[in-house]
């Protein structure tokens, strides 16, 4: 079957648009795949419990067949923050690590003033500056009193 016949059979049975549909069809190109080796009018039947349906079809495509077509473009910005949230976990456990070795008063002081710099985990040259003078900065979540 060609290109043209499959987008239009694969919108007519799950309901998308000309665009999303070929996108499907490249995704399944890609992974050396052809579109008529899928059962479509159940795919498209079963779509209308989702919110988008061109994520509903990726979902069903890798339920029922196994076949994963990539990150959707609306799960980027969340698979991206998952990513940031785990390495500042990390850069925050080990400034917190670094903050309890300090001697007890040198902590008290620290916490009970406010630096005139204040910085996030993550700004790197603001992690190292803090790491040379704990006193004279502050790292957000670590040291800044509240």
């Amino acid at each position: 079957m060609n290109y043209d016949y499959g987008i239009k059979y694969i919108s007519k049975h799950t309901g998308l648009t000309g665009i999303e549909a070929s996108n499907i069809v490249k995704d399944l190109r890609k992974q050396d795949l052809d579109y008529d080796l899928f059962d479509w009018e159940t795919i498209g039947a079963d779509l209308y419990g989702h919110g988008k349906r061109s994520k509903g079809v990726k979902s069903k495509l890798k339920s029922m067949y196994g076949i994963s077509l990539g990150i959707p473009v609306s799960n980027i910005k969340t698979e991206i923050k998952k990513y940031s949230d785990i390495e500042v976990s990390d850069v925050m456990s080990n400034l917190m690590e670094i903050h309890s070795r300090r001697k007890p008063h040198a902590r008290m002081i620290d916490l009970n003033l406010r630096a005139k710099k204040t910085f996030k985990p993550t700004n790197k040259i603001g992690v190292e500056l803090w790491k040379k003078n704990p006193n004279r900065y502050d790292i957000i979540g670590i040291d800044d009193p509240i």
